[in-house]
């Protein structure tokens, strides 16, 4: 017999927080290898060092992933408190464009809709 109280009581402690870890963990398409190694650097220095601060700014090259190591560190952040949190972007193309990479890894994520009434899965914490 299955007892599901074990499976429903599972606490937030549970979900992994590490974003490297998180990443190992996505279902994200097969055109996707690993992170690559500055990419691993950043997440592993946040992780250790900078998870708790704020106004955090993260400058690389273009093309090397930012949006990636974003979406992860929120990942972490969510994992971590189970409370909604937002990846904000100035235009609706960006909007666009993050919501490809976050479904290219297997990210779960939600939009705002045009009637700007917030999702339940984003009021959760389930999704960004």
């Amino acid at each position: 017999m299955v007892d599901f109280k074990k499976k429903v009581n599972k606490s937030a402690t549970d979900k992994i927080v590490n974003p490297v870890e998180i990443y190992d963990t996505l279902d994200r398409k097969s055109i996707t290898g690993p992170l690559r190694p500055v990419q691993s650097e950043i997440l592993d220095s946040w992780y250790k060092e900078r998870v708790n601060d704020r106004d955090l700014i993260l400058k690389l090259h273009t093309g090397e992933g930012k949006t990636l190591i974003g979406l992860l560190m929120l990942y972490s952040k969510i994992n971590s408190s189970s409370k909604p949190a937002l990846f904000v972007c100035p235009n609706k193309y960006l909007v666009q464009q993050v919501c490809q990479e976050a479904k290219k890894f297997g990210i779960p994520f939600c939009t705002i809709p045009e009637d700007n009434d917030l999702p339940n899965d984003f009021l959760v914490g389930k999704k960004s």
